[in-house]
């Protein structure tokens, strides 16, 4: 089975959701399920009015397939992680 990729540590704290937006266009969004709402919200900053709603948004819609055929979807508890499908934390990593 594929394994989760580490995206950035939980040490960036309330950054996360900014650090991850920060380098994406509207066009990448939009091909991984990110709304330009969403997107806009979270590049801001911990600020913006909408950022924790925004950030759930992404969270829950953001995903893409690989060549090989595999869906990846985020995952948070502490750091972020892109996960394959069918892959589960619960027995430990």
């Amino acid at each position: 089975m594929t394994e989760p990729n580490l995206i950035l540590l939980d040490s960036h704290g309330i950054y996360i959701p900014q650090l991850f937006c920060s380098n994406l266009g509207e066009e990448e969004a939009a091909s991984l399920g990110i709304s330009s709402w969403a997107l806009s919200q979270c590049q801001t900053g911990p600020d913006a009015p909408h950022y924790w709603e925004a950030w759930d948004s992404i969270l829950t819609d953001c995903s893409y397939r690989d060549d090989k055929g595999t869906l990846w979807t985020l995952y948070q508890d502490g750091d972020l992680w892109e996960i394959p499908e069918g892959f589960s934390f619960a027995g430990g990593f």
